[in-house]
């Protein structure tokens, strides 16, 4: 006799995260809705988190655990393995260093339930700061787009929300404010393992392509901060304006973005890489990839490299211009001496 598959899979994607586990696992646990199974997946953490999952999987079945033998280097591939081990009509992303609102999926299945052109259903979030010991809603990230949309909540065609505001803002900062129908995700690309950080932006914007959005107001989530060192290096290797450049015209293919948003999101990368030209030092090779990128974007882009070049030049008693004859050149080319690089005697 075939069980009855669960109404939603709880996919938790572990790595070091052992101090936060326990409040992660009980918030899902103790959901006022109960009819889910549990999966986590740990990526080979090297702290006490398996001790603490054989400690809740060994007390309730619905727990489902898989160890990687070593570590997958991107949560994207965790996110896609949970996806295929997934038995729900709905699926949640729950983080293993978040935590949730005990009736977070009793509020987020009924959306899913009264409409089933609904792809994903997501929540505002209280935003926690250890480090300063605070938590906050972060009211500036909607105001900024639509002072009128996420005060309230809506069901809109998800198409809209990509091409008005997904080629400027990820709109859903935080994976774990969100529900997902399993039947979308399966019409749609798996999460892109390549994007070290903007994997989650594309792969909402694909489902919202396909599919209605829900949002509901009420912060549900509780989606935990902490410093980004992976943020830092790709800043400095220039991965960043890479996968930004990139994601930009991964947007475009669903519909022309809105002009204002996108515009600012163009010379924003534009003026973030150029500067990094002076600041830090990227291979050749990937300057020229994020270039290619971006003159595939609009044909305007030829014009404002050169004008946000020129202006940073330029402008301020030509700062910028100093910067580069001294800074940029001169002493790195005299550091390199100093140090012997070139087999030269001190």
């Amino acid at each position: 006799m075939n069980q009855v598959a669960p109404k939603v899979t709880v996919i938790i994607p572990n790595y070091n995260h052992a101090r936060y586990l326990p409040q992660r696992i009980e918030t899902v646990l103790n959901q006022s809705y109960s009819d889910f199974e549990v999966i986590i997946l740990d990526d080979y953490s090297t702290d006490n988190s398996r001790e603490v999952i054989e400690r809740y999987k060994k007390n309730d079945e619905r727990i489902r655990v898989v160890y990687n033998d070593q570590n997958s280097g991107t949560t994207f591939k965790q996110w896609n393995k949970g996806f295929n081990l997934a038995k729900g009509e709905y699926i949640w992303i729950a983080e293993s260093d978040d935590y949730a609102d005990l009736y977070f999926l009793e509020k987020l299945i009924a959306l899913l339930d009264a409409d089933a052109h609904v792809g994903l259903a997501y929540c505002d979030s209280w935003h926690v700061f250890e480090e300063k010991n605070s938590i906050k809603r972060n009211t500036e990230l909607y105001s900024e787009l639509d002072s009128n949309l996420w005060a309230a909540n809506f069901v809109i065609d998800g198409i809209y929300l990509v091409k008005k505001f997904m080629s400027y803002r990820n709109i859903i900062p935080n994976a774990s404010a969100v529900l997902i129908r399993r039947s979308i995700i399966q019409q749609v690309e798996p999460a892109n393992e390549k994007m070290r950080l903007v994997g989650d932006w594309l792969f909402w914007a694909s489902i919202m392509a396909v599919s209605k959005v829900a949002f509901v107001v009420e912060p549900l989530n509780f989606y935990r901060h902490h410093h980004n060192n992976v943020r830092s290096r790709t800043l400095v290797n220039g991965v960043y304006y890479l996968e930004l450049s990139k994601l930009l015209g991964i947007i475009k293919k669903y519909g022309e973005p809105d002009r204002f948003f996108s515009g600012i999101m163009v010379d924003s990368i534009l003026e973030m890489w150029l500067k990094s030209m002076i600041e830090y030092d990227i291979p050749l090779s990937r300057h020229y990839m994020i270039y290619k990128n971006m003159i595939g974007l609009s044909p305007e882009i030829k014009r404002k490299t050169k004008f946000q070049l020129n202006r940073f030049l330029f402008s301020n008693n030509f700062s910028g211009l100093r910067q580069v004859m001294g800074d940029g050149i001169v002493y790195p080319f005299l550091r390199r001496l100093k140090g012997n690089d070139f087999g030269i005697k001190k």
